[in-house]
């Protein structure tokens, strides 16, 4: 139940933001692209459970955010898109911090990369369900950076607990 909680939660509010990005057109990601990288970064070389992928540097690749104790740990992808390889880059990425009484992490692994073409990047949650991975999609419609989702990620997990909580 929470899980399903969670999913609706994510696509919901992941829905209405946007990352805004240097991307080019031909940086598109359909689900299948998607599932088809998902278990090079999902079982990545560091088992970070439930990463983050985004190209923060830029370069092409995905890179792991990885939410930790109220603290968003970034690790650069030095491999490439097909064969990830993962470096721990910053361990308090642009200094967020969150203090929470909650437990903060997020439930399932999540991509955000661009899939229509429209230079913001979209959400891509991979979800098990029955012992096969599934990609659900959110599209982004504002034009909000990657920090500031970041920071509603961290909020709505508090939102989530608590409403699971009561």
């Amino acid at each position: 139940m929470i899980t399903i909680i969670l999913t609706f939660v994510l696509i919901f509010f992941t829905s209405i933001i946007s990352l805004a990005g240097d991307i080019s057109p031909d940086q598109k990601y359909s689900k299948s692209r998607i599932k088809s990288l998902a278990k090079e970064y999902v079982n990545n070389n560091l088992n970070i459970n439930n990463p983050v992928m985004v190209d923060i540097d830029e370069d092409g690749d995905f890179d792991i955010l990885k939410f930790n104790d109220g603290k968003v740990e970034y690790y650069k992808n030095t491999g490439s898109l097909d064969k990830p390889q993962f470096v721990l880059e910053n361990k308090n990425f642009d200094n967020y911090e969150m203090r929470s009484i909650f437990p903060v992490s997020i439930p399932f692994p999540v991509f955000m990369a661009d899939r229509d073409g429209d230079l913001d990047k979209d959400i891509f949650g991979i979800v098990e369900r029955n012992n096969k991975s599934e990609i659900v999609y959110a599209e982004n419609t504002m034009d909000l950076d990657h920090y500031t989702l970041i920071t509603i990620i961290l909020v709505l997990l508090i939102v989530v607990l608590i409403i699971a909580i009561v």
